[in-house]
């Protein structure tokens, strides 16, 4: 809502559900809710997603009814605690907006982002409903359209990115899911080198404490 109320948008409907959380189950009322006739192209969006205004442009170019569906890469931002560690406090969200590779990642096993027309995602037969909590059923539709008609385009998009926020994986997770949850959690926090100087922090500041004992230790001349 937030974006909304920055570019004075008002044209926005509110379907209040009251049942468990399913991902599928939520795009896939507010799918089958617009009751306006004729066709409509839907981007497919979690709250977690930053995009700029050339995105839904490319988001347009990209998709067309009957034979293009768009599977956008998100840039997924590192933990800034982890990135800024040098600095007081991180900078604020916008200053991170940068592809960096230790600043973030192309998102490439992740298929939660879309942009597709209506028709095609009833045509298809939209999510598979007997998923529940989170993730999975966005890779069953990806799967879907690949096995069909349909030109799947997948590219990197650098007006898209994965805000970090602290991620937990429920219990109540398939173990499926519970597997992608903490590969996702794993591959959020940090780059390769930013982790390893972590794990091995303590090693490192060993080292750093017989560096200075020795330099102390040295006869002065």
């Amino acid at each position: 809502m937030i974006f909304c109320s920055e570019e004075n948008f008002s044209n926005y409907t509110l379907i209040p559900v009251d049942e468990e959380f399913s991902r599928g189950r939520g795009l896939d009322i507010g799918a089958h809710a617009w009751e306006k006739g004729g066709d409509v192209l839907m981007f497919f969006c979690d709250v977690d997603i930053y995009f700029t205004l050339e995105f839904l442009g490319t988001c347009r170019l990209n998709t067309a009814p009957g034979k293009r569906v768009f599977y956008p890469v998100v840039f997924s931002l590192y933990n800034p605690t982890i990135v800024y560690g040098n600095l007081e406090f991180p900078p604020p969200v916008e200053n991170q907006l940068i592809h960096k590779k230790d600043a973030g990642f192309w998102r490439d096993f992740g298929f939660g982002m879309t942009c597709q027309y209506r028709s095609d995602f009833l045509s298809i037969g939209g999510f598979d409903l007997e998923v529940k909590g989170w993730g999975v059923e966005d890779v069953h539709l990806y799967r879907k359209y690949l096995r069909s008609d349909q030109i799947v385009i997948r590219t990197p998009v650098s007006g898209l990115f994965h805000l970090w926020h602290e991620k937990q994986c429920a219990d109540e997770l398939t173990p499926e899911q519970y597997r992608m949850c903490i590969q996702s959690k794993a591959m959020n926090e940090a780059s390769h080198s930013h982790l390893g100087m972590l794990v091995f922090r303590e090693e490192i500041e060993t080292h750093l404490r017989k560096q200075a004992y020795k330099t102390q230790s040295r006869p002065a001349e």
